[in-house]
């Protein structure tokens, strides 16, 4: 009874949700350069990567130059392991945690390095717990009501459950469709415990994860394509983090407020020329997928 109410609230929102979007892009004055680093590693066994560029402006619509002669280096404090990650192009510098030992543990303290003409920058990061994903649904529309398209579609619900504690655990939800994530600054689903909105210090956690984050960003399917989860832990420095940088993306129109500098937990040495931004997370992930029909 509970998936069914969720359903048909979800159906509901989706076409409230599909006929407003509207991007809205943020033009800054432009600044000194700045190196930012791009650091979101996970405990999958597949390659890790870590995107290191420069720009004047943080957002910048430009393609931003990008940084190749680093030396970047992840420590394991909690056990000593070491993990090199080599330039492969494009800004990118990689681990292949696929062929080589896996990185990451819950509760394990990480030190990230990056080295950039001499000058060492760094973050610290603890990899938190995840939640637990008990299925995907998918509900038909046969796309006759509210102001769609017209055109058969599904849309698919998350059922996950928070570990029940005095600890809050922080959540990113990523959503793809047929391995391709929806990755725009509205299809960024965070959350508390599973619930909505910003809670400081909440004293016990949930069980179920609830609206509107377990509705997967209002996005639609058709019939056999593939919806994908993934459930990353973050920090809540992280999530303010991700929030507050969508929050700038998006500020626009009669009602903007005055953009502001982003928050970063790298560590610009002393004495450097060039001051770098971004973040480091270590993310344990838990995914499940479903084949829409």
């Amino acid at each position: 009874m509970k998936k069914q109410i969720f359903n048909s609230i979800l159906l509901s929102a989706v076409v409230i949700f599909t006929s407003c979007e509207d991007v809205v892009q943020v033009e800054l004055d432009a600044g000194s350069k700045l190196y930012v680093i791009d650091a979101f590693i996970t405990d999958q066994n597949q390659p890790q990567s870590i995107v290191i560029t420069q720009s004047d402006n943080y957002f910048s619509n430009q393609q931003a130059p990008v940084v190749s002669g680093a030396q970047v280096l992840l420590t394991d404090i909690t056990n000593n392991a070491q993990y090199t990650f080599t330039y492969s192009g494009n800004g990118r510098y990689v681990y292949d945690a696929a062929t080589l030992p896996p990185i990451g543990a819950i509760n394990h303290a990480f030190e990230l390095n990056v080295n950039i003409d001499g000058f060492n920058y760094t973050a610290m990061a603890t990899q938190k717990r995840t939640a637990v994903i008990d299925s995907i649904s998918a509900v038909f529309n046969d796309g006759t009501g509210g102001f769609g398209s017209g055109e058969p579609f599904y849309v698919c619900a998350l059922w996950a459950r928070d570990k029940v504690d005095q600890n809050a655990d922080y959540y990113w939800i990523k959503t793809f469709r047929n391995d391709t994530l929806f990755g725009g600054p509205g299809d960024l689903n965070t959350s508390i415990d599973g619930t909505n909105g910003e809670v400081f210090d909440p004293n016990a956690d949930t069980l179920d994860f609830t609206p509107p984050g377990i509705f997967l960003g209002f996005n639609s399917y058709q019939k056999n394509d593939v919806c994908k989860v993934e459930i990353h832990s973050i920090s809540r420095e992280c999530y303010n983090f991700l929030n507050q940088a969508v929050a700038q993306i998006q500020n626009g129109g009669l009602f903007a407020t005055t953009p502001e500098n982003v928050r970063t937990n790298i560590v610009t040495p002393s004495g450097t020329p060039t001051k770098a931004i971004g973040w480091f997370n270590m993310a344990s992930v838990v995914s499940k997928s479903k084949v829409v029909q």
